[in-house]
């Protein structure tokens, strides 16, 4: 089964969104700074509380972005990984309402 991080899920919405607004590629990974020519400060905001919850989409996916001797599942409790899963949904949201 395929799987996608709350953070990687909410980063591809964000990129649709950008897309929208002017079909330039973006190499961005940072959820705020794909935030930036969407004028919606709420999308912006919901961003920003999921890259401060994860610390940024690399650390979840690259276990040498951790301190040694930690390992990403060391970091992230339950509770970080069901906040970070309701703020990338209600990032989702945010960009299917704006897109369609």
């Amino acid at each position: 089964m395929f799987q996608m991080s709350p953070g990687k899920a909410a980063e591809k919405a964000l990129k649709a969104a950008q897309y929208t607004v002017d079909a330039d590629k973006t190499n961005f990974h940072d959820l705020v700074q794909n935030c930036n020519d969407l004028n919606d400060s709420e999308l912006t905001n919901l961003a920003s509380q999921l890259e401060s919850l994860v610390g940024g989409s690399a650390r979840m996916r690259y276990p040498d972005r951790m301190c040694f001797p930690q390992i990403p599942n060391e970091v992230y409790s339950e509770q970080m990984a069901q906040q970070a899963l309701q703020l990338a949904k209600k990032i989702i949201a945010r960009v299917k309402n704006r897109i369609t």
